[in-house]
């Protein structure tokens, strides 16, 4: 499973000494007498969306030569690891990406900076769906700026399902007709070097339990942050894999040989629920164009009960000395057309319409697929529901879910029963109700 794992928890711990430093200025920002300046920006992600960031600083630097942007990069867990360090030390980057999981925490300790005196001047947020834009609004502050929107999908390696002489389902197939399907994978390539299995144990992704939780009707977490789910609910999931985890899906031990490869990247899987954007980038693990996107299973009542997110967004550090470059930063990151050209949807479809009306795409690019899919699912009426809400505390639990409790769960060293009670101990620790 790759679903970009939360890794990071108690944030709030040094809090108060982190607001005093923030009142004292950005460590790494700065600028000199001749009015240059210096950002720092800093994003997750994998070489293949490092490459694409860097041409397009380059060209925003060309545009603005008094700004310098120096950038890093991380994977996703090892990102909030340090994003948790920077702001015990009062020193966010500049700009920054931010996840849904994380915005709550970080601006109700007030760590990013309100940026809703900067839209319509240095930053321009008017080609934004206001749906979508308020996705980034906490406590009345515009403290993040959507990038994209994405949804989850089945990416499907095509080539790896015709070695094996095996069809891909439907799009209206449900949970069954999918594990029916791993096991028909897993029995065509046991006798491949290095064996192939159908997919890894899905039940261990957070937002395949949200997702899930969406078809049967119950919103993850209300208002107040309080989970409307039930540990029925998490039985109920996880038994929906049960008599295929340990006999066809994906092993932990080999996932562990693979690391930091997964079963999909690796090409000894064909099939993976992920975000839709993840395309571009797998592709260029694999090495190969014929990668194809699926919706996900029926649910119990014959819809799928899908939803659109903002796959991530822009957030300026409390901290920071530059707020009016570090805005001018993000409009150029999340406008203009040339960046645009260059990023095209590895970070998922583009929130700007303007932008997405510009992006020229090859046929059968991995762009074109993207933006075919979502497309395509909103017409086929799956995307009945809002995005659900994120509560404060979420990135812990969602990392405790995969990365602790899970790997736990796939190596058989917990039951059902252990993982359930764990997992709503996580709830109680870490979520934070109003």
């Amino acid at each position: 499973m790759s679903l970009r794992r939360s890794a990071t928890r108690g944030l709030a711990i040094a809090v108060v000494g982190s607001l005093a430093l923030a009142a004292c200025g950005s460590d790494g920002g700065g600028g000199d007498d001749n009015g240059k300046v210096t950002l720092n920006f800093t994003w997750w992600g994998a070489d293949e969306r490092a490459s694409r960031y860097e041409q397009v600083v380059d060209l925003f630097e060309e545009q603005h030569p008094n700004i310098t942007v120096q950038t890093s990069f991380a994977e996703f867990p090892d990102y909030w690891t340090q994003r948790s360090t920077d702001a015990t030390g009062g020193g966010l980057p500049d700009v920054m990406q931010m996840d849904n999981s994380y915005i709550q925490e970080y601006a109700n300790n007030g760590l990013l900076y309100d940026m809703g005196p900067h839209v319509g001047q240095e930053l321009d947020a008017s080609q934004i769906d206001e749906n979508v834009l308020t996705a980034g609004v906490v406590n009345d502050q515009q403290v993040g700026i959507p990038v994209s929107t994405n949804t989850l999908a089945m990416l499907v390696n095509v080539d790896l399902l015709d070695q094996l002489g095996v069809e891909v389902p439907d799009w209206d197939y449900t949970w069954q007709e999918y594990n029916d399907f791993i096991s028909e994978v897993t029995a065509a390539g046991a006798d491949s070097d290095p064996r192939v299995y159908g997919a890894g144990d899905y039940t261990i992704v957070w937002w395949m339990f949200v997702q899930y939780l969406l078809q049967e009707g119950v919103q993850p977490f209300a208002e107040n942050n309080e989970w409307n789910f039930t540990e029925d609910h998490l039985h109920d999931f996880l038994a929906l894999a049960d008599g295929i985890r340990y006999e066809d899906m994906f092993p932990a031990e080999r996932l562990d040989q693979l690391d930091p490869l997964g079963a999909f990247n690796s090409g000894e899987a064909p099939t993976e629920f992920t975000w839709d954007n993840f395309l571009a980038g797998y592709g260029a693990e694999l090495e190969t164009d014929n990668l194809e996107l699926m919706p996900v299973p029926t649910g119990s009542d014959g819809s799928k009960h899908m939803f659109f997110k903002p796959s991530m967004q822009y957030s300026i550090g409390a901290n920071t000395e530059h707020p009016e470059e570090a805005a001018m930063l993000i409009d150029f990151l999340v406008n203009d057309t040339e960046a645009g050209q260059i990023i095209g949807t590895d970070l998922g479809v583009p929130a700007s319409q303007g932008r997405l009306d510009a992006l020229e795409v090859e046929p059968g690019s991995f762009d074109e697929k993207v933006i075919e899919y979502e497309r395509r699912v909103a017409e086929e009426g799956y995307m009945t529901e809002e995005t659900p809400i994120h509560a404060q505390g979420f990135g812990a639990v969602e990392n405790e879910y995969v990365e602790i409790i899970g790997n736990e769960f796939s190596y058989g060293t917990i039951d059902a029963e252990e993982f359930v009670s764990r997992v709503f101990d996580s709830l109680e620790t870490n979520i934070v109700t109003q």
